[in-house]
């Protein structure tokens, strides 16, 4: 899952609680708060949460990384699975940008839906409407990523025919800027069942190359993807998330290893694994999805245990923040927090 951070604050479907401190005089009383929120899904289920921090004095000021969340989750997006525009099948991958407008790859639909906060349905801004899956330009087939890039332009991974398509805003006409549309090999001019995506600032495309088990820069307008990685560790891998302020490290979620790397570019090995969660699974389990808050805490949806797994920043032991409760999500109770 991806969000576009911006300067300000930053808020998700769920609802945000807050509290705040007050100093007073006889007669006066000053008190601030400030709220951010970031949201996370995993294939089949959609859980977000939110955080809030707030500090104030008189005379001084702090600012304290102390998250909570709301107790309960919503549904707020998809009912049961179908083609219908207010339905999603085995959806993929979130985004959502500055309006809390959703993105998500309808996996088994073919499609990608945009769902304006506060909707009850969707809209197909690329793919088939209907669910058909090809390999035309208006066409996916099994989108599993996506992105934008700062001038609007969406960016889908086309996982079952190898390339990735570019969108221009309010077009679901596509262009393939990576990969040759029906073939795959390992030569760089071609990809081969890439799973995810992220986007620098100068819109340079880093692809996890599945199937090809390696990580692949492709610049703006390039024909032919730059090897960033190679290893066989990287056969059964969904995510990627580039780290903030660094020029050559990224987190990659391997389902296969149970762990979450975090690899530099070059390297022949991962530099840290993150596996290890303080609860009684005490590990990741085919782990997916990766999400980043603006204080830098990770955020894992751990698939194989129905949960979000949550390392604080420099932490290489995981808090359980949400799970399924078998009813409705919920989120978990804790005395944990990264401070």
């Amino acid at each position: 899952m991806k969000y576009k951070e911006t300067t300000a604050t930053t808020s998700t479907s769920s609802s945000t609680t807050s509290t705040s401190s007050t100093t007073s005089t006889s007669t006066t009383s000053t008190s601030s708060s400030t709220s951010t929120s970031t949201s996370t899904s995993t294939a089949s289920t959609s859980t977000s949460t939110s955080s809030s921090s707030t500090s104030s004095s008189t005379s001084t000021s702090t600012t304290s990384n102390n998250l909570r969340w709301n107790q309960t989750g919503q549904v707020v997006a998809g009912t049961i699975q179908g083609t219908s525009a207010n339905q999603l099948k085995n959806p993929s991958c979130l985004y959502i940008d500055n309006d809390n407008t959703l993105y998500i790859c309808d996996h088994d639909n073919n499609r990608v839906q945009k769902w304006i906060q506060g909707a009850i349905t969707g809209v197909t801004v690329a793919g088939s409407s209907t669910g058909s899956s090809g390999s035309t330009s208006t066409l996916l087939n099994f989108p599993t990523d996506l992105t934008f890039d700062d001038n609007g332009f969406m960016y889908v991974v086309d996982y079952n025919n190898n390339r990735v398509q570019r969108f221009a805003p309010n077009s679901t006409n596509g262009t393939t800027v990576a990969g040759v549309a029906g073939s795959h090999s390992n030569a760089l001019t071609n990809l081969k069942q890439p799973t995810a995506i992220d986007i620098d600032n100068n819109s340079n495309l880093y692809i996890l190359d599945m199937w090809n088990t390696r990580l692949v820069e492709w610049a703006q307008n390039a024909t032919t993807g730059t090897l960033l990685i190679s290893d066989n560790s990287l056969s059964n891998d969904y995510d990627i998330l580039l780290v903030p302020n660094s020029s050559n490290e990224i987190y990659i979620s391997d389902q296969g290893g149970h762990g979450i790397y975090l690899w530099t570019f070059g390297a022949s090995s991962p530099s840290m694994t993150l596996q290890t969660v303080n609860d009684s699974h005490n590990t990741l389990n085919n782990q997916m999805g990766m999400v980043l808050d603006p204080y830098g805490n990770l955020y894992v949806a751990d698939t194989g245990n129905n949960r979000v797994v949550m390392y604080c920043v420099n932490s290489t032991v995981g808090i359980v923040v949400a799970e399924d409760n078998n009813s409705v999500p919920s989120l978990k109770k804790t005395s944990g927090s990264c401070v």
